[in-house]
């Protein structure tokens, strides 16, 4: 019998954990038969009876509008609601989305019972605001975007990838495989992995670059080793001759690709625009972002590149976004 047999018959004997790891799987397709619809019912059920990761999960699924309807208020509530029932998921969460540092700081030294205070404390508009970004090149063009994220943030996503890294393929369009200019490893996304967290930074990366969330690719993380890199290379995928996709007839391409530094204490790795010589290492929670196209065609000029890491390992979280609302 295999793991998700098991869990059926697990789940189908009121098993709620079970149920809940069910769903979650078929949520996300991972490793297991994509089945959303049958997975959202499951975690509904679960959380109408108070499980605290459902909840979790189901808060999720709220603030996406995934096979629910969409509601931010809701979903906030959902996390509430999660973190009171223990899930440690939903408390980090409400502890990275809070306004009010002081009542962190007072949760994280133990204080507990706050989590409606902290769910009180949650200002979404202020949240998803960025900085304005600093241009510093223009063809290609590249903005710089300081402190878009918090170091705590960047914990918390390298935290959902661990474990969970496969080796990195390389998409020409067509087909995705394996290649020797890119001996990296990634963790890509799903609607359910990031939390609410992760949806509410695409919408302020949809503000930095002025870019619908619709355009966006499922983001994703990369780890890069001692040694490994990626030699330089173009983000567009179409060539204008063959459709890609699910069904075979997307011809969107990559517009801009955003990357986020999730850490910084690692030597090597620097991002470099190889055809204008601009060589950039951003500190944690430092983003850059930079265009991939070029009067509707690809630019030529945004060859870019990651050199091997000499000391330590380097995360970082890339957000590809298309000229079109992103289907393939």
């Amino acid at each position: 019998m295999t793991g998700i047999e098991e869990l059926r018959t697990a789940s189908a004997g009121g098993d709620t954990a079970a149920s809940v790891a069910l769903a979650t799987l078929l949520l996300s397709g991972r490793d297991a038969p994509f089945e959303p619809e049958e997975g959202a019912r499951l975690i509904l059920a679960a959380a109408e009876r108070g499980d605290g990761q459902a909840l979790s999960v189901l808060a999720t699924l709220r603030a996406a509008g995934a096979w629910t309807h969409q509601s931010w208020p809701e979903a906030l509530d959902l996390l509430r609601r999660a973190a009171e029932a223990g899930a440690e998921d939903a408390r980090e969460q409400l502890l990275l989305l809070s306004e009010d540092r002081t009542l962190v700081a007072h949760v994280r030294k133990g204080a507990g019972g706050l989590w409606k205070e902290l769910r009180d404390s949650v200002n979404l508009e202020q949240w998803i605001v960025p900085q304005p970004p600093r241009q510093v090149f223009d063809w290609p063009k590249i903005w710089i975007a300081e402190g878009f994220a918090t170091p705590e943030l960047c914990r918390f996503l390298i935290g959902r990838g661990l474990g969970k890294f496969k080796p990195s393929l390389m998409f020409d369009g067509q087909k995705a495989a394996f290649r020797a200019t890119r001996n990296c490893s990634d963790f890509p996304f799903t609607v359910v992995d990031g939390g609410v967290v992760l949806l509410l930074m695409r919408i302020r990366v949809s503000l930095l670059t002025n870019l619908k969330p619709e355009q966006f690719e499922p983001p994703q993380i990369f780890h890069y080793a001692l040694g490994q890199e990626i030699k330089p290379h173009y983000d567009s995928l179409y060539d204008e001759k063959h459709a890609y996709g699910r069904d075979g007839t997307y011809e969107g391409d990559r517009l801009a690709t955003f990357l986020m530094y999730l850490n910084d204490d690692y030597e090597g790795g620097d991002l470099v625009f190889t055809k204008v010589g601009f060589t950039y290492k951003g500190k944690t929670g430092d983003g850059i972002f930079f265009a991939s196209m070029r009067e509707g065609k690809p630019d030529r000029m945004s060859l870019h590149g990651a050199g091997p890491i000499t000391r330590g390992e380097k995360y970082i979280l890339s957000q590809w976004i298309h000229d079109r609302p992103f289907t393939a």
